[in-house]
């Protein structure tokens, strides 16, 4: 292409080399033609011969070079016409992402469930005939005794993660309990309202229809050490968690001073990342937080 270029540039100057070479040549010839006509008439006819080579040379050339005029001309229109295909194609393609947005983000509405998000405690009420779409067993390896614990399947990659993490930090988190069914939460509070009456009880366990734990996104953690109680806010776990849960959508539903259960630093619910994130960073708790603003979430809550 730039040898083409550079001929096109340079082509009248091209010519007229050729014709200077032609004239010196035919001069040259006509001087010998003149003295030995008689002997090299063979050298005139050379000479004609190579004059009308060196006119179709530059013919040709000429040829060449009105070709390559219009493969320029052509090149540039191709080239603009590409270039306006491809904004044709760009637009669509974001018109296309836009749509496909608009229909994974209102499949997520459809198909993600209302529950999940919704503050349950003890006085917002579950309904005894909800279960989780979907649970699985957690990695025993995880879990306190290697008990048999379960919590919904989106979740468990989260949760599992967040225990990763934090063993590759020093610090371990164990799974003391996670998803209970209604019939379940109804005979743990049963067992604890014996054990220390309903008043006490009613401070730290929830009526059956009223536990987070049914929704099958919440965990009670311990260190192994202390178990579920207050102390465990002292441990490193709990330090870790508070500093780090948020990146894995895990949040504390139970603070110091809520107005719903004693202080729990052993529950962590999970809300998602984005919004767990959110009430990280401005030192927000799930339960005072108006219903409107978490249910934006929804939609974002497994991303």
């Amino acid at each position: 292409m730039n040898k083409f270029k550079f001929f096109k540039e340079n082509k009248v100057r091209v010519y007229e080399i050729l014709l200077i070479v032609v004239a010196v040549l035919c001069i040259y010839f006509y001087k010998i033609n003149l003295d030995y006509r008689a002997q090299n008439l063979s050298v005139i006819n050379e000479s004609n011969l190579l004059k009308k080579n060196l006119d179709e040379i530059n013919q040709k050339y000429v040829d060449i070079v009105n070709k390559i005029e219009v493969t320029e001309q052509d090149k540039i229109y191709l080239y603009n016409s590409l270039n306006g295909v491809l904004s044709d194609y760009s637009g669509l393609m974001k018109d296309y992402d836009t749509k496909l947005k608009e229909v994974g983000t209102l499949s997520k509405a459809v198909y993600y469930d209302d529950e999940l998000l919704k503050k349950y405690s003890k006085y917002y009420f579950l309904n005894e005939n909800y279960t989780p779409s979907s649970t699985v067993l957690i990695n025993p390896a995880y879990t306190l005794n290697n008990k048999e614990v379960n919590i919904l399947t989106e979740v468990k990659p989260k949760l599992e993660s967040m225990i990763f993490a934090a063993s590759s930090s020093d610090v371990k988190i164990i799974v003391h309990s996670g998803y209970r069914s209604f019939a379940e939460q109804k005979g743990l509070k049963s067992a604890y309202t014996r054990t220390y009456g309903i008043t006490k009880s009613n401070q730290f366990s929830a009526d059956q229809g009223y536990s987070e734990h049914q929704l099958g996104t919440t965990v009670d953690i311990t260190d192994g050490k202390s178990g579920l109680s207050i102390s465990f806010d002292k441990t490193k776990t709990f330090e870790w968690l508070q500093n780090n849960a948020h990146k894995y959508g895990f949040i504390l539903s139970y603070n110091k001073n809520n107005v719903y259960y004693q202080y729990e630093p052993w529950h962590w619910r999970y809300v998602g990342v984005e919004l767990a994130t959110y009430m990280h960073d401005n030192n927000l708790n799930f339960y005072d937080i108006d219903q409107n603003k978490i249910d934006e979430y929804k939609t974002k809550i497994f991303d």
